[in-house]
């Protein structure tokens, strides 16, 4: 392919930030990028350690392609975020379309008790329908619901997620849009650049992270501009189960201090450089720490963060890798890991996010979703 583009056989690569960032030498050594077009550009401004990180470093990337053209596209971008893609990308202009869709309805359930009946029913209408959750297992366990309380229509729902293969992923969302399949409960895999027309249901099971994550899901409705309902079914206790997966990605201070005193531990009796798993090390945390919450994402978070701060280093990757604990490590700060920082970050703003969109009357959740997220100071 990279010949093809250097010899002027191909015209167009479609690619993605981290496909970019390991290979922008070569993509520079072809001589040819002149355009680049960056969708979905909001991430640019919301990349944390761990979550799509290549965002932030397109700059570097259009820097080693020699400065070319750049054109950043999105429908989610506050004033933080739009300076952000700005700086990184180098934009010098910005253009809003504060397009309001007004086929857009809403259906405020965020106190119903009896989701999956409430879910069950709406799907029995036939109408193609998206359900959103918050993790892989949930997909599976609501599609397996919605099989058996509609049986008519079993073999027409499918879950989505991330743990799919490439090939199941898209062959569920091409069986979606021919309607062969009539509702799909995903996870948020299931949302930037999904376009499907004529999605007349959009199901909020659970709590969205984030103000985008809110907009990204509810705007999968109605693109033909046919009407189309968002039902919000989330509430207080969906709001507990994001905070627990938040706190997975960015250990608290407690729970750290105790992986790192396991790591300690290991450290003295086996020797400096060790193999470990990280479900291992969740176990011997919580033996050390009454309630500590670190599972096997809390222990690579953590390890990730130690890692930051220069008190460890490692070998390999996967579940089984070296760590070797640094002799004689300076004292530090957490706050001088950058992941630390931007999980207590992440933490912060999902809280008040969380109080909105909890508290918030039903209008102006409709009128958060049917527009674009703009930034003010252009």
């Amino acid at each position: 392919a990279f010949a093809a583009l250097r010899d002027g056989e191909l015209d167009v690569v479609l690619t993605t930030p981290e496909f970019l960032h390991f290979h922008a030498g070569r993509f520079a050594d072809a001589g040819r990028v002149r355009f680049v077009v960056v969708d979905e550009a909001h991430h640019v401004g919301l990349a944390r350690a761990g979550h799509r990180p290549a965002y932030a470093r397109l700059g570097e990337a259009l820097e080693r392609l020699g400065g070319p053209l750049v054109l950043a596209v999105t429908a989610t971008a506050s004033d933080e975020v739009a300076t952000q893609i700005g700086a990184v990308l180098g934009i010098d202009e910005v253009v809003l379309d504060p397009t309001v869709r007004d086929n857009l309805a809403i259906e405020d359930r965020r106190t119903a008790t009896e989701k999956d009946a409430y879910l069950a029913a709406l799907a029995a209408k036939g109408e193609k329908l998206i359900v959103y959750v918050n993790s892989r297992e949930a997909s599976v366990r609501l599609a397996r619901m919605l099989r058996k309380k509609v049986p008519d229509l079993a073999w027409k729902t499918a879950f989505y997620n991330g743990g799919l293969s490439r090939s199941v992923r898209h062959a569920v969302e091409r069986a979606f849009r021919d309607g062969e399949v009539q509702a799909i409960v995903a996870t948020s895999a299931f949302g930037e650049g999904v376009n499907i027309p004529d999605v007349r249901h959009v199901v909020l099971y659970h709590l969205p992270f984030s103000a985008v994550e809110f907009n990204q899901m509810a705007g999968r409705g109605g693109r033909d501009g046919a009407v189309a309902r968002v039902h919000l079914l989330f509430g207080e206790k969906d709001a507990r189960i994001n905070e627990t997966i938040l706190s997975s990605l960015a250990p608290d201070r407690e729970d750290l201090a105790a992986l790192y005193r396991v790591l300690r531990g290991i450290a003295e009796k086996e020797g400096a450089g060790f193999e470990i798993t990280n479900g291992e090390l969740a176990e011997r945390c919580q033996a050390v720490r009454r309630g500590c919450r670190l599972d096997d994402k809390g222990v690579s978070a953590g390890v990730g963060v130690f890692r930051d701060l220069g008190l460890v280093t490692g070998e390999g990757h996967g579940a089984y890798r070296r760590l070797t604990l640094v002799d004689d490590a300076p004292k530090v700060e957490l706050t001088s890991s950058v992941r630390y920082a931007e999980g207590v970050d992440e933490m912060e703003q999902f809280g008040q996010f969380r109080e909105w969109v909890l508290e918030a009357p039903a209008e102006e959740l409709l009128a958060r979703f049917n527009r674009p997220i703009l930034p003010t100071h252009v």
